[in-house]
């Protein structure tokens, strides 16, 4: 029995900156990086008897088996962002294609189908910065470097502070410019600038905490790194871990203020909405560990559930099933605090009903994501076979490691 930090439980199946000092080094680093924009080579087999075929549980399951629903703004929007992002990191045509391929601005859409063009633009361009600047952590040049990563998370915290200086779009750090502008837009309405009303401080200071959350994940990421535990820590060490690094918080929170939601302090206190909070990000993560098996494998990234499963004895079906079983936990874990959660009256509970629905729609958001763009997947047309099949390809060489 796996045991987690939330309360959670499982059934086992068998008892290169050292300090970016210019937009041009990060769009280098971004590009040659193993994150979201590398797409590993990926071997040609035609032989199903040179593939290991692994069965994937049914994703689509529980509140995700919901009809999709999309924010009318979406194509003009993703043209927009797409443009921006790419000349404030000066990027060459190869970057600019595969950030298009990405498509940041579709799964925005999914997490806010009713939002304004504003809020939607806001959070195309949050998940541009959020996978950028994760990727320094992830595989990237700080993934190795404690006092590095500290330090990088320091200077941008300063910027949701206020205590940064100003940077532009000429600066020498981009990723931070990019955050810079995202901060003054998450204090203004999800309408636009001036228009409506803007962030309450309760809510501002909400965003930030959300935040701190992600960053602390990754330094403890990275401080694993360093120490050289990555196979060596229990399923309940890497959730607990993998839950604040993945980056689920600060994204919720980001699509409260695309609703204009404001949670009241007895609201966003109570155990049982964060728990609610615990709970999605443990979905997505288990989820995302499935879908990009593979090509953790190719890069060498050993953060997956997965992974980490089978160096404790599991076979790659096993250790899918089992993940399968943890996610399938998610649901009732997610029934149960909800069951747990009171009564506040009419204008609170009208904005708990609305965090709720965030949730949903980003639990969905990320699993459509990673099947429409294919970012796990040869192609999108392989992305929609397994998610037609729910049978996941693997070279028996590679699902050896």
């Amino acid at each position: 029995m796996v045991k987690f930090d939330s309360g959670s439980e499982s059934e086992m199946t068998n008892g290169d900156e050292v300090y970016i000092d210019t937009k041009y080094e990060v769009k280098l680093k971004m590009k040659n990086g193993n994150g979201v924009y590398n797409e590993p080579k990926h071997d040609q087999f035609q032989d199903r008897e040179e593939m290991e075929v692994l069965i994937l549980p049914d994703l689509f399951s529980s509140f995700m088996s919901v009809p999709v629903r999309e924010n009318p703004n979406y194509a003009s929007v993703k043209a927009n962002a797409d443009d921006w992002i790419s000349s404030v990191i000066k990027a060459d045509a190869e970057w600019t294609n595969r950030n298009k391929r990405v498509d940041f601005t579709y799964l925005a859409n999914i997490w806010a189908p009713d939002c304004s063009a504003f809020a939607l633009r806001t959070s195309s361009d949050w998940n541009s910065w959020a996978f950028l600047f994760d990727d320094q952590f992830d595989e990237g040049h700080l993934s190795n470097d404690l006092d590095g990563a500290i330090n990088e998370i320091a200077r941008t915290r300063e910027i949701m502070e206020g205590t940064a200086p100003r940077y532009t779009a000429d600066s020498e750090h981009p990723i931070r410019y990019v955050f810079q502008t995202l901060c003054d837009r998450i204090k203004q309405s999800p309408e636009g600038f001036y228009v409506g009303k803007p962030s309450s401080e309760r809510f501002y200071k909400r965003w930030m905490w959300a935040h701190e959350l992600y960053w602390e994940g990754l330094v403890e990421q990275v401080r694993t790194n360093v120490e050289g535990r990555s196979y060596t820590r229990r399923p309940e060490e890497y959730m607990a871990m993998r839950r604040g690094s993945l980056g689920a918080y600060p994204a919720l929170v980001n699509n409260e203020w695309c609703y204009g939601i404001d949670l009241p302090e007895e609201v966003a206190d109570h155990p049982s909405v964060f728990e609610i909070m615990v709970i999605i990000s443990d979905q997505i993560l288990l989820v995302n560990d499935i879908l990009s098996y593979e090509k953790d494998l190719r890069l060498g990234v050993d953060h997956n559930m997965v992974r980490l499963l089978k160096a404790k004895g599991l076979s790659t079906q096993q250790a899918i099933n089992e993940v399968g079983l943890m996610i399938n936990h998610c649901y009732r874990r997610y029934y149960r605090a909800l069951s747990k959660v009171p009564c506040f009256g009419e204008e609170a509970d009208r904005a708990l009903l609305g965090f709720l629905e965030v949730e949903k729609n980003h639990a969905l958001g990320s699993l459509l994501w990673s099947y429409k763009t294919g970012r796990y997947f040869k192609s999108k047309e392989d992305g929609a076979r397994v998610r037609k099949t729910r049978e996941l390809l693997i070279p028996k060489n590679l699902a050896a490691l």
